[in-house]
């Protein structure tokens, strides 16, 4: 007998939105499903954010930009057969109309899973790229702007031990001390962090692409891609998630928001505006901690006595952790 599997696509480089050289929206690459969900999501979030904003949505729009990780949908209890990878920056039309322009590639959602956290890490160097085109490109005519988009090269996650080692290294060189440090100004904070991590997720653990609009918003500054990760791969483990691609979308330098279930309608507002006042949303970057005694209390054991050493490596912290 003979069992088919249905072939990896390899990645391709995909470019939808707005270019104010022209009145139409500018397309290339990006007609897959997960292509198709992805901009109903971005459309009517935007919208929202239009509608909630008023008059300050230009102000709030104009220079905003940021990195993703899509992770496609699917029917109740399957997974999703794709997920997308990329970058998106305000931009509009010749005719003022507002609309970002968004440049990704796909990956087979096994590939995504095999790489797990570690992905923004393993294809940085196509985010980069594709981050300067799209931020500095949007004046381009719409010819060159395609041209430059061609020339981007999605990275292959075929050999997903070589895709993560870099991610293992530097879990290995850091410790939990200089993570607490550089997003949260010092280790106060961990045990309250840790805490409404572990509240927000525990109702979902173990329920693998948990349906939910509930998300966190973490501080990645100068940690950018590395902190976006780990916070990541912390959530996971805290989660008890194996086969879940979180939905994520981060400012480079500035924070990240990881959404547990599929992306809110609300998000584009959240991405573009400093501060979260939305029910939804577990925002620690204006999170006012307890003291260090109470906040430990409250996490408990056994992740608070894992807490309790700010000098361990962070892969000793995600080892305590486990799924």
């Amino acid at each position: 007998m003979v069992f088919w599997r249905k072939k990896k696509n390899p990645p391709v480089v995909a470019c939808y939105g707005k270019l104010p050289a022209t009145g139409d929206f500018v397309r290339m690459n990006a007609t897959a499903p997960e292509n198709a969900t992805y901009d109903q999501w971005l459309g009517g979030s935007v919208h929202m954010a239009k509608e909630s904003l008023g008059e300050r949505f230009d102000a709030c729009y104009e220079s905003a930009a940021g990195v993703f990780v899509y992770r496609g949908q699917a029917e109740k209890g399957e997974e999703p057969e794709r997920g997308m990878v990329g970058v998106w920056a305000s931009s509009g039309d010749s005719a003022g109309r507002r609309y970002p322009m968004t440049l990704s590639t796909c990956y087979d959602y096994e590939e995504l899973l095999a790489v797990g956290p570690a992905l923004p890490v393993a294809v940085w160097n196509f985010l980069a790229a594709a981050y300067d085109l799209c931020v500095g490109g949007r004046g381009m005519p719409v010819d060159a702007f395609l041209g430059r988009v061609a020339q981007l090269s999605p990275i292959p996650l075929t050999d997903p031990d070589a895709m993560v080692a870099g991610y293992q290294r530097s879990l290995h060189t850091h410790t939990m001390r200089s993570l607490w440090e550089t997003t949260f100004g010092d280790v106060g904070a961990r045990y309250a962090v840790l805490h409404q991590i572990q509240a927000t997720v525990e109702i979902f653990r173990g329920q693998e692409l948990p349906e939910t609009a509930l998300a966190i918003r973490f501080p990645i500054l100068a940690g950018d891609t590395f902190a976006a990760a780990v916070w990541t791969d912390i959530t996971l483990r805290l989660g008890g998630w194996d086969r879940t691609v979180l939905n994520s979308f981060w400012t480079p330098q500035h924070d990240l928001m990881l959404h547990i279930g599929s992306p809110h309608v609300g998000t584009f507002r959240e991405l573009i505006v400093n501060g979260s006042d939305a029910e939804h949303v577990t925002d620690l970057v204006s999170m006012q901690p307890p003291d260090e005694a109470t906040a430990r209390q409250a996490l408990g054991s056994p992740v608070a006595e894992l807490a309790d050493d700010p000098n361990q490596t962070i892969a000793a912290f995600l080892d305590g952790l486990k799924r």
